[in-house]
């Protein structure tokens, strides 16, 4: 059953739903799949011993082209896009991707392969790979995956990149979500699977922090890794937990002592802005659109990034995520972790509750909900900007997760077929 618009024909009024099905295709077991803008991205068996990677054109479904794809046993956890270079992380968790294969967008031909996980920072046209034994950074053009340079701190450390839409940030080792999370924003488990960064690719003049164990930090240009400053403004006996960029600010959190807190720096000069003392309860720290979200004691603090201001709480969430502009308070809910409420991003006040309702993949804003005892499933989207909940339609059939982009949805059902249907504006 369909939540309907209306529509004139021939003088009567038609229901219209806002959702209208186009295709189905079979993925099999083992099978993944990601939504990126107006594509679909496939993995599926294609023989006894071989795999492929197939890009359909969304909402109708139709081939763009299919690779080959030397599948190890993982599937697609991640799917980063820079200007005409499509990225393919595969892996057994969002903790563990083992290789990041590179393919021509257009064609489908591969381009480069890397047997690591690579932190994209799409605008910048530049991929970070981080090694532990010695502790190095290296950075790869991302459409050619050569080697543009590489560092090597002299200690563990973690890095953000500096402007652009959605800065990145990884770490030594990358951080493995908690598996609860993972589970409840689909970067771990099931059919769904993370997507990633979408991005120009032109090679802007980016830049990279880099937060050195000993209490170092460098300022280097993301393209060539010259250090265009270094500075240690909390002192030698500092270890970075993580760090972000957000809002025009750079935000730290640290340990020290056996304590915790948090520091925000100056980009371009990395002078000390604010610090405060802060022990979080596990969830760390994350970006909330313009501001910096602290998981604390079930509680979530949205931080001006530039002043340490506490511009707002959540009470009873673990965790504050972004969903295209959105943000999606997590929970505890029946089973784990799970989507409590929508949130303003300016008030932190609660939009639209999201209790029952399942998340899709990691920042999509598709959610949906199976009714106690039906064999259907209710799926609704959340609308920008305010994040309000707008029911879509009822499948008649239980679907594991589903993905959206701009046109259409795409859900995995229990036989494993991917369901394509069309998204009415």
């Amino acid at each position: 059953m369909l939540a309907a618009a209306f529509l004139v024909l021939g003088g009567s009024l038609v229901p219209e739903p806002p959702l209208t099905e186009t295709g189905s295709r079979a993925g099999g077991v083992g099978s993944s799949y990601a939504v990126v803008g107006d594509r679909l991205y496939l993995v599926r068996r294609a023989g006894e011993a071989t795999w492929s990677l197939t890009a359909l054109r969304l909402p109708a479904g139709t081939d763009i082209w299919t690779s080959a794809y030397a599948a190890t046993g993982e599937r697609i956890i991640r799917i980063d896009t820079a200007g005409p270079v499509v990225m393919v992380s595969g892996g057994e968790t969002t903790g563990r991707i083992l290789r990041t294969d590179a393919y021509d967008a257009d064609t489908g031909r591969r381009l480069w392969s890397v047997p690591e996980e690579i932190v994209v920072d799409a605008d910048a046209n530049t991929g970070y790979v981080s090694d532990a034994d010695p502790p190095r950074l290296r950075a790869l053009d991302l459409a050619t995956g050569r080697q543009l340079w590489s560092a090597e701190p002299g200690d563990r450390y973690t890095f953000t990149a500096l402007g652009g839409p959605a800065p990145v940030a990884g770490r030594i080792p990358p951080r493995d979500a908690p598996e609860s999370e993972a589970n409840a924003v689909g970067g771990a488990g099931g059919a769904t699977v993370a997507t990633g960064s979408a991005g120009s690719g032109t090679g802007r003049a980016g830049r990279i922090v880099v937060f050195v164990r000993s209490g170092r930090i460098e300022l280097r240009d993301a393209r060539t890794g010259v250090v265009l400053k270094a500075a240690s403004p909390l002192g030698d006996e500092v270890l970075p937990l993580s760090g972000l960029s957000a809002g025009g600010g750079l935000v730290l959190f640290y340990a020290q002592h056996g304590s915790t807190g948090m520091v925000g720096l100056d980009p371009d000069t990395l002078d000390v802005r604010w610090r405060m003392p802060y022990d979080i309860d596990g969830g760390g720290i994350g970006r909330c659109l313009a501001l910096v979200c602290v998981s604390s004691h079930s509680d979530v603090l949205a931080l001006d990034p530039l002043t340490g201001r506490l511009r707002w709480r959540a009470p009873g969430a673990s965790f504050v995520v972004e969903a295209r502009g959105q943000l999606v308070a997590l929970g505890t809910v029946p089973g784990g972790l799970g989507p409590v409420r929508t949130v303003d991003p300016d008030t932190g006040a609660q939009v639209a509750d999201l209790r029952g309702w399942r998340t899709g993949a990691r920042g999509d804003p598709v959610v949906t909900r199976i009714p106690i005892g039906a064999a259907t499933t209710v799926i609704a989207i959340l609308a920008p900007p305010s994040g309000l909940l707008r029911p879509l339609g009822t499948a008649p059939e239980v679907l594991l997760g589903c993905q959206s982009g701009p046109t259409a949805i795409v859900c995995r059902t229990a036989t494993g077929t991917l369901r394509i249907w069309a998204i009415r504006a």
